[in-house]
């Protein structure tokens, strides 16, 4: 919580790290493909990341170190 985003973007974060595809995400977690690039958005803003491969890197580490 300390990065600032709320439990669905943490929970959206943990599937996109494990390297599941959007669609896979929508499935899971009962959500539209549009509802998760939205997500995602708001991951990439909130942790000031642009780019999927700066992404990745900075979900690796901050659940890693978690």
């Amino acid at each position: 919580q300390e990065s600032g985003l709320a439990k669905r973007e943490i929970e959206v974060a943990c599937l996109v790290r494990d390297g599941f595809s959007n669609s896979e995400i929508a499935d899971r977690l009962f959500l539209s493909e549009a509802t998760v690039k939205k997500h995602l958005e708001n991951i990439c803003r909130k942790l000031d990341i642009h780019g999927q491969r700066k992404l990745m890197a900075k979900l690796n580490s901050f659940f890693t170190l978690g």
